[in-house]
């Protein structure tokens, strides 16, 4: 039996414990190995958190040799997906081949064990499109957070199957692309989320005012969309 409650944050990470009582499902995501033991735990102890294990694009240079073995070893033996995993080319310097190779092994793992992967992406659409046209999308669900992209990235996104989920980034002024992106997702493939920074009613009530639409029938669309993009992950 689900929580009652019509609130999914698809996108969060480690931090003070959930509200009492049938507060939102919460997706937790890794960002490297030194949070995935805690991740695991937190959601063996709170059935509302649903558990993810990857290697941030950022985190890439420092992974030590062995990563993907062991996160391997972690995703067949528990109940998690793939991710928070990516490419992040906006930082100078950055080693872009070393983060698509990391990517390919999420995508790979996500593939071969099914199971949900979470995308970061900035500034890397492009990129992004051509490796996963390479790699093909992995059937258990894809999932882009705080998306920052442009509407018709958003668009072949969605064609693709892919989830687009939107941060409390909706809530700062001045950013009509984004607003505009936010506009262009079908309703069965918009998820919404804190990442861990932001209130999730100021989130939904700022994607509805924006599209146009209830923020309580926004919300039991999100809740539904992200039931079917984790589901997975679900007992």
């Amino acid at each position: 039996m689900e929580p009652c409650t019509t609130r999914f944050d698809a996108h969060c990470h480690l931090g003070g414990p959930l509200r009492p009582g049938s507060g939102p499902r919460q997706v937790i995501c890794g960002t490297s190995e030194a949070d995935w033991a805690a991740i695991l735990a937190r959601s063996a102890t709170d059935p509302r958190a649903l558990p993810m294990l990857g290697l941030h694009p950022w985190e890439v240079p420092q992974a030590e040799p062995g990563w993907a073995r062991r996160l391997k070893g972690l995703l067949q033996g528990h109940r998690a997906g793939v991710g928070e995993c990516g490419l992040d080319f906006s930082r100078p310097g950055v080693n872009r081949v070393a983060q698509q190779d990391a990517l390919r092994l999420h995508l790979r793992l996500a593939r071969e064990l099914h199971r949900p992967i979470a995308l970061h992406v900035v500034r890397a659409w492009g990129g992004l499109l051509a490796l996963l046209r390479e790699e093909g999308l992995p059937p258990a669900g894809a999932m882009i957070h705080a998306y920052s992209g442009s509407p018709e990235s958003a668009r072949t996104l969605q064609s693709m199957g892919v989830f687009l989920s939107f941060s409390g980034n909706l809530l700062r002024p001045g950013r009509p692309k984004l607003q505009a992106a936010l506009r262009a997702v079908d309703l069965d493939h918009l998820l919404l989320e804190t990442d861990g920074q932001a209130d999730l009613d100021e989130v939904v009530a700022a994607a509805a005012a924006l599209r146009g639409e209830s923020p309580e029938d926004l919300a039991v669309r999100t809740w539904e969309n992200g039931l079917r993009c984790f589901r997975e992950l679900l007992a």
